[in-house]
């Protein structure tokens, strides 16, 4: 099978939509398929094995880390070639054109990975709310199926009249993240030299829209802990400025083995975003053995059973992120029992499941119905 990949991020940039669509590929590989990415340059012409057409792009405004398509025609003449089938991951300038140029006959999955509406309105743009929306939806009903991460995406898109929606979540590679990736040396690295203390982490973007301003509260009511952020992004120089004179060390990007070593050499998790449509470092974190701390009434919320092998908290309330994060620092045996948990729960997700059943549904008469894959039992 010639499958499509259409993605407005994949690497060298690091996202969690990058990384699922560089998994599918290189899975769809394993299983014989012929992968075609086309993404936003710069960026290597093969990754994972897939040849991957790259397309002029320039840095968004108000993000520049990412980039947007500009040379579309490019985009619509690979769209209107032959496919078996064709993948979209994202709402942006390549992923719309895709979707809105390939040829009737040629099946197509929607990857729902970005809440774009979500963000428009965290950035104050609350004017092209509507058109985002729409675009989505037009996107959905040109599609055989939007997948959808969470039931809670599920239900919000059945709200707003999306057809033909199915949940497909996401999987962890357990070689990779696993506990047996604890690391002395990067304990005191994301410690500050201070591998004694207790280490909270945070992992992913720094953006507006993660809300990392309300680990300021961590920070002064806990002295004795250490804050490790793990990531880059268009806020780094004001979280710096914002957390100066506190114990807080910002890393930058880490990738491979160092991000793994990263997740299990801390002692909590923490990620205070509710714009996420999965939360992808959540599920790495857990598979480390790692328990979480997430945001009630959001999609990441869904992965993490409370009081089993997380905690749940109120969406903006600082001190409360602050007073469950002091509890799973001062309670070795909670923490180890939930991290013990978390690990469990990580490993019942497979990303050969879930790429089986992209495969099924791009075949005609061979997708009756959602299958029971690990990525959608999050409950």
């Amino acid at each position: 099978m010639r499958v499509l990949l259409a993605t407005d991020s994949f690497p060298p940039k690091i996202d969690g939509v990058s990384d699922t669509a560089a998994i599918v590929a290189r899975v769809l590989g394993r299983f014989g398929h012929t992968a075609r990415v086309i993404a936003p340059a710069p960026g290597p012409e093969e990754v994972e094995g897939a040849r991957v057409a790259r397309i002029g792009s320039i840095p968004a405004p108000l993000y520049p880390e990412l980039r947007l398509g500009v040379a579309l025609d490019r985009v619509v003449r690979i769209a209107r070639s032959r496919w078996d089938g064709a993948i979209v991951l994202t709402p942006g300038p390549i992923g719309a054109t895709v979707a809105l140029a390939l040829r009737r006959e040629t099946p197509l999955l929607n990857i729902y990975t970005t809440d774009i509406p979500r963000y428009l309105q965290t950035y104050g743009m609350h004017q092209f709310v509507g058109a985002a929306t729409w675009l989505l939806r037009r996107m959905a009903e040109r599609s055989e199926r939007t997948l959808c991460p969470t039931r809670f995406v599920e239900e919000e898109l059945r709200a707003l009249g999306f057809p033909r929606l199915e949940v497909w979540g996401r999987g962890v590679d357990t070689e990779l993240f696993n506990p047996g990736r604890r690391s002395a040396a990067m304990r005191a690295r994301l410690a500050g030299g201070e591998p004694e203390r207790p280490l909270v982490l945070y992992v992913g973007r720094l953006a507006k829209e993660k809300r990392l301003e309300t680990l300021a509260e961590v920070a002064e009511v806990l002295p004795g802990v250490r804050l490790a952020l793990v990531g880059d992004g268009p806020e780094r120089a004001r979280l710096e400025e914002l957390f100066a004179g506190k114990p807080v060390v910002f890393t930058g990007y880490l990738r491979g083995v160092e991000l793994a070593e990263a997740f299990a050499s801390a002692d909590v998790f923490v990620f205070p975003s509710w714009t996420d449509t999965f939360g992808q470092v959540v599920l790495q974190a857990m598979a480390c053995g790692l328990p979480p701390v997430v945001v009630t009434g959001s999609a990441t919320a869904e992965l993490v059973r409370p009081g089993v092998c997380g905690l749940h908290v109120a969406p903006g309330r600082p001190g409360a992120l602050a007073a469950a994060v002091r509890r799973l620092v001062e309670d070795e045996g909670m923490r180890r029992s939930m991290g013990m948990a978390a690990a469990a729960h990580a490993r019942r997700y497979s990303w050969e499941a879930l790429v089986q059943r992209l495969v099924e549904l791009l075949s005609p008469g061979d997708a009756p119905g959602q299958v029971d894959v690990p990525g959608a039992l999050a409950k």
